[in-house]
């Protein structure tokens, strides 16, 4: 058979179906609209009408194991967010918001079809999720929002600043509203989330936060981020909403554990006791955190807490230069010897170099100088055969030259 078409034929006498025979999949004619599945109403704009899931939580509600509304102040909060003026804000001017996208990439051409919003409205935390049953209500979508945001001075997001304002902001000029939101503050969580647990935690995203900070579980309902913008096109093709009802769950979710991570890191700052932090990795961390704001007492006070000598091998000796350094800035550097001397019995090539300075400057003292440099060349040694080429290395062996010449000993 050299013909074509008798190949086909006889291929179809044997039962096969060949690609231009073949009809397309029925498409499912179920339409379950997004009304029926999801508590809502409607929303009225100059540009039409959106569809907005309304939720509330009393003030007292809890959120895992953690408040969702500030039980102390905010001020070190505000000042790490270089927002020191909302530390005098009623937490009702803040807004805290999350949006879900068509694409996980930003760019013009991505659209949050749900911008979920929240806030404490009369002793309620009170959150709408404005979402798109079609682009063609996006004016009123953003319209809504803005309605709902008025009179607020501040935002609260997890990566906000990075992913979900800019989309925003870029929607409001390509649909030339009046856009609310540059006036407003912005309390991005993510960045002090990392500094405050990145010690202890493999990964900060949002949803592990809240396992192992807040302590709250997400049900079956849940779905993960990066099917998202998959289920919504596919919404928009069919008009099936319940494959997407999940979403409603994730929003509303991400909103409220970021009030609740708000008020845990606000009083985590605040007062960082041992009642409140359990674990030595996340005190560390809080102290550094301290540092960096110039809140030097109350990280001298950190680095003395007991806590920290549950530190393993390469924070303990962290936690000890970090206070020893901290006292030899305020000029007390006789109450760093000891922290320096400690580091050095398990194994701190910094504290070893910083002894041997004290004592070949301050003191003149040439063999402890000796002694010190010697220490610190045998722990990067037993670290790694490969640092004796280093440049640490080179340096300390020139420093035990000149040593050895100051102190009249032969160099060898």
């Amino acid at each position: 058979m050299s013909d074509w078409s008798d190949l086909s034929e006889q291929l179809k006498k044997l039962g096969v179906r060949l690609g231009k025979d073949q009809s397309p999949p029925a498409k499912s004619s179920k339409k379950t609209p997004i009304e029926s599945l999801v508590p809502g109403h409607e929303i009225n704009t100059m540009f039409g009408s959106v569809f907005s899931s309304n939720y509330q939580l009393e003030f007292d509600h809890i959120h895992g194991s953690i408040p969702i509304a500030p039980f102390t102040k905010y001020s070190i909060l505000c000042e790490w967010a270089n927002a020191p003026h909302l530390a005098d804000e009623d937490i009702s001017d803040f807004i805290f918001i999350d949006t879900e996208t068509t694409g996980l990439s930003g760019g013009t051409g991505t659209m949050p079809f749900m911008i979920g919003a929240g806030r404490f409205i009369n002793h309620q935390f009170v959150l709408e999720q404005f979402f798109l049953r079609n682009p063609a209500e996006e004016k009123a979508q953003l319209a809504a929002l803005s309605s709902f945001v008025d009179g607020a001075k501040a935002i609260v997001s997890y990566n906000g600043k990075s992913f979900d304002l800019p989309i925003i902001n870029t929607r409001y000029i390509l649909n030339r509203l009046s856009n609310p939101f540059p006036e407003m503050e912005h309390v991005d969580l993510l960045h002090i989330t990392r500094r405050v647990w990145k010690r202890r935690l493999r990964e900060c995203k949002l949803g592990n936060i809240e396992k192992e900070v807040l302590f709250f579980q997400r049900t079956g309902e849940d779905i993960p981020g990066y099917l998202v913008p998959e289920f919504y096109r596919e919404y928009l093709v069919n008009g099936d909403g319940s494959q997407i009802a999940g979403i409603f769950y994730h929003n509303r979710i991400d909103v409220v554990s970021l009030s609740a991570l708000f008020t845990w890191l606000a009083a985590l700052l605040e007062d960082p006791s041992d009642e409140r932090i359990l674990h030595p990795q996340d005190l560390l961390s809080i102290g550094h955190l301290m540092e960096r704001l110039d809140r030097e007492e109350l990280a001298e006070r950190i680095y003395r807490s007991e806590l920290l000598d549950g530190l393993d091998q390469k924070d303990r000796i962290n936690a000890l230069i970090s206070r020893a350094c901290l006292l030899k800035r305020n000029g007390k550097i006789v109450e760093a010897i000891p922290l320096w001397e400690e580091a050095v019995e398990i194994g701190s090539v910094e504290a070893a170099i910083e002894l041997a300075m004290y004592y070949e400057h301050s003191l003149k003292d040439y063999p402890s100088a000796i002694k010190y440099t010697e220490s610190a060349i045998s722990i990067l040694t037993n670290e790694n055969s490969a640092n004796s080429k280093s440049n640490i290395m080179i340096a300390l062996e020139h420093r035990i030259k000149r040593l050895l010449e100051k102190s009249g000993k032969s160099v060898e």
